[in-house]
């Protein structure tokens, strides 16, 4: 026999043995996973797993859909597996799935190029993501596809969620970060938007001092209504830190334009022009506001709390009553309103005490202002109190008014409360 031949044969049938073994593996992958599925002996999952790897790094196995399905069920079940001892056995077993169900549909998909996609690429995981929402997209076994969609990747998605708030709230914000955003992914192939997946990936990233990917993810989020008003406070908190007062301010105003009646918005907007010096403006913006809206109790609060800081006190009573007249239990504006005029006390009370023994006049003036303010603040603080029973700085503030009026009995009683709380 001709030599050359001789060894053309014996290299094919070389060739023929590996590819049986390998695909020999493939086979005894699928029913050890089976066997697992029936008897729950972790030793299955085990033998399924020695038998596949060997079949994904083979050059024939390895761009086979089955051979990465049913490498994806075998770690599917390791990382989901209710059984906290035979789960631990397998590290990392539901990234391992996803990694696997990935690759799966990539060699499954019948189109021209598409197993050579680099799904490192954005570009290429568009055009991956792209085959799989495309109705009219064959496969080479669609069964593997529909039972990925269906009924592993929800499961994945949700472990995935799980796992990054676990490592969140054990410190490590980076792999939470990961985990989130897999969640995300996953979603998004499922053609769903996982906005838990993304806040958790924000506040992770925030953690990391990952700025920029905070406020994307930040910005996604308010684009789709989720997280309310804190989501926009998040993104000024970030611009502040960052000493970029102009995207801080523009973070807020995007939040009041949604929501307009949030209180931390208002005051954040509300602080930045009265320190820099936009008093007028502040005072115009409330105006227009409550024009719009004048059954909206926090307009009038905030407005009251600029003339409050102006020590224009009439008008901030008429404020904060006018706040109390929509909200009858708004405690802000009442303890607010009561604490106006006990500061104003106080103020007058100072006065006082720094008139000589010559000045009676002056004094007996000063003296009579501070009574009347205490006695205008003592009603309101009375019934912040009532509204909010434990409040140490109401009681405190009580205990002065009822000791300076002479409220005997009414001064031991709240003193009591003051020190038992």
């Amino acid at each position: 026999m001709n030599l050359n031949k001789t060894i053309a044969i014996g290299s094919a049938l070389l060739l023929f043995g590996s590819l049986n073994a390998q695909k020999a593996k493939v086979v005894s992958a699928y029913n050890y996973n089976k066997s697992f599925e029936r008897d729950k002996d972790c030793s299955e999952l085990v033998k399924g797993i020695e038998s596949i790897e060997p079949a994904t790094k083979d050059e024939k196995t390895s761009s086979w859909a089955k051979t990465w399905y049913y490498g994806g069920n075998l770690y599917f079940n390791a990382g989901l597996n209710p059984d906290q001892e035979c789960a631990a056995k397998f590290s990392g077993a539901i990234d391992k799935s996803y990694e696997y169900y990935i690759k799966s549909i990539l060699y499954n998909i019948q189109a021209e190029g598409a197993s050579e996609l680099d799904l490192e690429k954005q570009e290429d995981q568009y055009k991956f993501v792209g085959y799989i929402m495309n109705r009219e997209t064959d496969y080479e076994d669609v069964s593997y596809m529909r039972d990925i969609m269906a009924n592993k990747f929800p499961y994945l998605a949700n472990a995935f969620v799980n796992k990054g708030v676990e490592q969140f709230n054990a410190g490590d914000h980076k792999k939470a970060k990961e985990y989130s955003l897999k969640s995300v992914q996953v979603n998004g192939i499922l053609g769903r938007v996982d906005s838990l997946g993304m806040y958790n990936a924000a506040l992770a990233a925030e953690q990391l001092e990952e700025d920029e990917e905070a406020i994307q993810l930040y910005t996604l989020l308010t684009q789709i209504n989720y997280g309310g008003p804190d989501i926009f406070m998040y993104m000024a908190n970030i611009h502040g830190r960052n000493q970029d007062t102009a995207k801080k301010i523009e973070a807020i105003r995007a939040g009041l334009e949604k929501y307009p009646e949030n209180a931390d918005l208002i005051r954040e907007e509300l602080s930045h022009l009265l320190v820099t010096g936009q008093t007028e403006e502040a005072l115009n913006n409330f105006d227009k506001a409550i024009e719009k809206d004048p059954q909206n109790p926090s307009l009038y609060y905030n407005r009251g709390l600029i003339y409050d800081q102006l020590q224009e006190y009439d008008k901030a009573e008429i404020d904060y009553s006018k706040a109390l007249e929509v909200d009858p239990k708004f405690f802000d504006a009442i303890y607010n309103l009561g604490a106006m005029f006990y500061n104003a006390g106080v103020e007058w009370n100072n006065k006082a005490s720094s008139y000589t023994l010559n000045e009676t006049d002056k004094y007996k003036v000063a003296n009579e202002k501070a009574n009347n303010f205490f006695t205008k603040a003592k009603p309101a603080l009375e019934k912040a109190h009532e509204l909010n029973p434990e409040d140490r700085n109401t009681m405190a503030s009580l205990v002065q008014i009822y000791a300076r009026l002479g409220e005997d009995d009414l001064w031991s009683k709240m003193r009591e409360k003051l020190g038992a709380n």
